[in-house]
């Protein structure tokens, strides 16, 4: 991918399942009906959305959700920026502050990953555990990906010197690290490499949020005119509650939630599906789902500025909406 846009890819077959109806809805009653913008596939990433599709949580509070996938972060942030097609989706949070730089329409309602997912995986016999064990590795790298980027700041984070480090050009698989023709490969946790351990492969991860890479992630941005409308305000706020019980179940109750999304998408593989979920909630964390706050805000834009990936000076006030 280009910039930060995502590079991740499909794991899925395009499928919206039919959403069940809220306890107490009957077809007939008018609903408020919404095209969320996802920024990808419909990977475990985004169990919180169709969970709470399924759930019934959206139409409980009079909405009818439709989920549309997308095509990566920017393009999700630039879309919902135009608020022509789409006012309300899914982006991550380097996108988002990296689209209001450029003077996209866009700010983020709530922050489910306030940890980047990103990690470094590796064969555990490597004992690649921390940055500077990488010296003298060969690491796979996908070009245009997003998880570039983060690799850059975890060099820059540890003062490490680039040119100690192979890099070699790989697809999003982890064939190139099971054949040895790279010592590490990175990815965000719940994809490949769950993947990789759900086949039964054992591989040592390391968290790029662990050693310094302090980037705000998955998060939910609303265009600017649409907030400003008291209607689709009002509508933004229910969907933000929507996905608080989705999510919520995905990080209290795992087992339930990947047993609703095996359903949803029985062409995944089962193991892969427990494993994601299991990793998706430890990432939510214990806190409020979907919370935001000035600091980690502050942390990804300096982080992002460090990178020189921003064109201009974004503050917080400008990226975030705190009710």
């Amino acid at each position: 991918m280009s910039g930060l846009s995502l590079g991740r890819r499909t794991f899925l077959r395009s499928s919206i399942a039919a959403p069940a109806l809220a306890p107490g809805l009957g077809r007939a009653q008018s609903l408020e009906n919404v095209d969320l913008l996802l920024d990808w596939k419909a990977a475990p990433t985004y169990a919180g959305f169709y969970i709470a599709r399924e759930m019934g949580a959206f139409r409980k509070r009079g909405v009818d959700v439709r989920l549309v996938e997308g095509h990566g972060a920017t393009a999700a942030a630039e879309l919902i920026g135009k608020g022509n097609n789409y006012w309300i989706g899914s982006s991550s949070g380097a996108a988002t502050a990296i689209g209001r730089a450029k003077g996209q329409a866009v700010r983020s309602l709530a922050v489910y990953y306030r940890r980047t997912p990103t990690v470094i995986y590796a064969r555990v016999e490597d004992h690649i555990d921390a940055p500077r064990d990488l010296y003298g590795k060969k690491i796979g790298l996908v070009p245009g990906s997003v998880t570039i980027d983060e690799y850059r700041a975890l060099l820059v984070a540890n003062r490490l010197d680039r040119a100690r480090i192979t890099e070699v050009d790989v697809d999003w698989s982890a064939k190139a690290l099971l054949e040895r023709k790279v010592d590490a490969l990175i990815d965000y946790e719940e994809i490949t490499p769950a993947e990789t351990i759900a086949s039964g492969q054992k591989i040592s991860i390391m968290r790029l949020a662990d050693f310094g890479v302090r980037l705000y992630s998955l998060n939910l941005i609303v265009n600017d005119d649409a907030w400003g409308a008291p209607g689709r305000k009002a509508v933004a706020r229910k969907i933000v509650e929507a996905l608080q019980e989705g999510f919520g179940m995905v990080r209290d109750k795992p087992r339930e939630a990947a047993t609703i999304f095996k359903r949803l998408f029985p062409e995944v593989a089962p193991r892969y599906v427990d494993q994601s979920l299991v990793t998706v909630g430890r990432q939510l964390g214990s806190l409020q789902i979907g919370l935001q706050t000035r600091v980690g805000w502050e942390d990804t834009l300096k982080m992002l500025t460090t990178l020189g990936l921003l064109s201009r000076p974004v503050g917080f006030e400008e990226v975030a909406i705190v009710d």
